[in-house]
């Protein structure tokens, strides 16, 4: 009998008044932040990574029926959660998760400290996403041990709920490309050179459009798109930790 995988769960760590939300990717979970959760937890952060909609079961059906608008909620909901903790709030988010929290903090209604993105396509570039979730699909249906017949029908509804709702995303990204020249809070950006998803040229583009506001800006050269538990990740935990420890965060933790 093959034993079922555990699935993920949301993380949330109280430890001061300075929070911190970090925003998984499209085909992800909050264990894409893990570990940079445990760091920031470490230096004190009361840390939150929510499951977005979707997310964090065996059936990437429920990933696909999901609104773009559904995830944007789930972010506010996040944040007025992380605002009952906490005094002041940073927001982060790794590729989708990315385009989620810049969204954030260009919407006036959310005050936050700073924030940034990690391998994140706010501008539309060139992009596997798609076909890389539709193997993520199979993989996941084959550790169901679904029919073939069965496996196949879901593939096909998946990639025809795919279409739409990854241009809602990419609608929101060129919405959010759109005010990033508004922003007035630091932003932190990295991006692998070895992304295989997206095209690394978005995070020069994003970096162009922030000229107005402090950009800390890292390139990895030998990092893959998913950078937080890539081999690289904890140099690149540093650079996020030391970027954190920088905002202009009230005296008292």
């Amino acid at each position: 009998m093959q034993r079922k995988p555990s699935l993920p769960r949301p993380f949330y760590v109280k430890k001061s008044r300075r929070g911190i939300l970090l925003l998984h990717a499209y085909s992800g979970s909050p264990n894409d932040v893990r570990m940079l959760c445990r760091l920031l937890e470490k230096h004190q952060y009361t840390v939150s990574a929510p499951m977005l909609t979707g997310h964090g079961t065996m059936e990437p059906l429920e990933i696909v029926q999901v609104s773009v608008q559904q995830w944007r909620e789930d972010v506010s909901d996040a944040l007025a959660t992380l605002a009952q903790d906490c005094d002041q709030v940073a927001v982060f988010g790794l590729s989708m998760g990315g385009i989620l929290a810049m969204d954030a903090l260009t919407q006036a209604t959310l005050p936050l400290l700073g924030g940034g993105v990690f391998c994140s396509p706010l501008f539309k570039n060139e992009n596997n996403v798609p076909e890389n979730f539709l193997k993520y699909a199979q993989q996941v249906y084959q550790v169901a041990e679904l029919p073939t017949e069965e496996r196949q029908q879901r593939l096909t509804k998946v990639k025809e709920l795919q279409q739409q709702q990854m241009q809602g995303i990419e609608e929101l990204g060129a919405e959010v490309a759109t005010k990033l020249q508004q922003l007035r809070v630091p932003v932190y950006i990295a991006q692998g050179g070895k992304d295989e998803l997206i095209s690394a040229a978005t995070a020069f583009q994003t970096l162009e459009a922030l000229q107005q506001t402090d950009v800390s800006f890292h390139w990895f050269a030998e990092s893959g798109h998913v950078i937080t538990v890539d081999p690289v990740h904890q140099q690149f935990e540093q650079t996020v930790l030391n970027f954190i420890e920088n905002l202009p965060w009230n005296e008292e933790k």
